[in-house]
């Protein structure tokens, strides 16, 4: 095992069964001190207004960096599935493999599969679901009082985030 060089520590790595049952490594980082200052984001598909993240981040591709995107740790339970093949762009080597609304179907984004070492050593915030912002809405995610903006410094982990699973409708009609 070699050591990979990036601005998160890695401090713990889950297996689990993802969207579509695939296996999938989830990663528990420890955020670099400049993403903690980010808002949280909540996404929704264009096309049919489905949720379909509760912990996405603005981002910009490590690859291009004109294209804006948002990003997440962990995608909400059965709003998106993974579609196609793996396939690698022009921009690295990264292996990718679409993602699309559950509902509807449409393309919302992609699933880095497997990352490249270019991208791993560049400054990343961890994450391996991106959502392409012509493809969603985004609003920002409120805390527990739903008053305040979520950022990401008080985000609960994954394990913790009672967001991952199905929001009561009280939340939405509330806010």
């Amino acid at each position: 095992f070699q050591p990979i060089r990036t601005t998160w520590l890695i401090t713990a790595i889950r297996c689990t069964t993802g969207p579509g049952g695939l296996l999938e490594m989830a990663y528990d980082c420890q955020l670099h001190p400049s993403f903690k200052t980010k808002p949280v984001y909540e996404l929704r598909c264009v096309s049919c207004d489905r949720l379909v993240c509760v912990r996405g981040m603005r981002a910009i591709l490590l690859a291009n960096r004109s294209v804006e995107l948002f990003s997440t740790d962990m995608p909400l339970a059965n709003a998106v599935r993974l579609f196609g093949s793996n396939y690698q762009t022009n921009n690295c080597h990264c292996q990718i493999q679409d993602v699309v609304c559950s509902v509807c179907g449409a393309a919302v984004g992609y699933h880095v599969t497997v990352p490249c070492q270019g991208c791993l050593n560049s400054c990343n915030n961890g994450h391996f679901w991106m959502y392409h912002s012509s493809c969603v809405e985004s609003s920002e995610r409120l805390d527990e009082s739903g008053k305040d903006i979520l950022y990401w410094a008080r985000i609960p982990s994954c394990s913790d985030d009672s967001n991952l699973s199905t929001r009561p409708k009280w939340v939405e009609c509330n806010r």
